[in-house]
């Protein structure tokens, strides 16, 4: 299978087209502009992603494509899987009852986007997710609270029981009650942007480890980021894409119902 990111080689008027399914994101080369198709489908599709290459975008007549002009166009284009711009709230099967000092470990997958970058930007030109999840409410009220994405397939307590897909990356969600009550968990809130992405020999993707915990002391962090290069041997995995934002202490001293419910 062709290896879909990092820099990829266009000659001008090439097209090139990311597609899983029926689902597609097509990139054309002109001497000053990109031309980006965003074909989009009701449904999530689990097939493989593949990079395709085509002549014109004639067939597509029904989705017209997004120009971004520049200067000129170099010879490739950086592409980046990205995780998601906002954090994800993701919910086990049933409700979690975790006793006093236990701990647990869950893995959730969330869908990944697809950027694309001049050679030498940091900004990208366009950043399309391959499927966007619906748009959820986080928080004890209206007034308080974010606005994060909801996950629409469960958290699971095995790793063998996530699905492997290529558009797709897997979190390993740890969770340790060092409470002295009961502690109850029908959703979590994934902090996703806070998390760099990597990949591993099979190219499935995997972000670091978060790490959530229910202190007594309430002034203690109630969660921390775990590297993925801290827990698995650094030779398995790479480094794909940095998290989209800088976690900084205040980010850290969240309470843990900011995180739970």
């Amino acid at each position: 299978m062709k290896k879909w990111w990092g820099d990829i080689n266009f000659e001008i008027n090439e097209v090139k087209t990311w597609r899983i399914g029926s689902r597609k994101i097509s990139v054309q080369r002109k001497h000053v502009e990109w031309l980006i198709w965003n074909e989009e489908t009701k449904d999530e599709s689990f097939e493989q992603l593949v990079l395709e290459d085509a002549v014109s975008m004639e067939a597509s007549i029904d989705t017209l494509p997004k120009r971004y002009l520049v200067n000129k166009t170099h010879d490739a284009l950086k592409v980046a899987p990205l995780l998601a711009n906002r954090s994800i709230i993701v919910r086990p099967s049933s409700t979690l009852n975790i006793l006093p000092g236990e701990k647990i470990e869950l893995s959730v997958s969330s869908p990944l986007w697809l950027a694309f970058f001049n050679i030498g930007s940091r900004l990208p030109i366009s950043d399309l997710p391959f499927w966007l999840p619906s748009d959820s409410w986080f928080g004890p009220s209206t007034m308080v609270g974010e606005l994060c994405y909801s996950k629409y397939t469960d958290a699971r307590v095995s790793l063998e029981n996530i699905p492997k897909r290529s558009h797709r990356a897997i979190t390993t969600i740890s969770i340790l009650n060092e409470h002295d009550e009961l502690l109850t968990v029908d959703r979590i809130n994934l902090p996703i942007p806070y998390l760099n992405l990597y990949a591993d020999a099979s190219e499935q993707f995997w972000t670091d480890k978060v790490c959530l915990t229910h202190h007594l002391d309430k002034a203690r962090p109630s969660f921390y980021i775990k590297s993925l290069t801290k827990e698995q041997d650094k030779s398995a995995i790479s480094l794909v894409s940095h998290a989209r934002e800088i976690a900084d202490a205040h980010t850290f001293m969240r309470s843990i119902r900011s995180l739970v419910a």
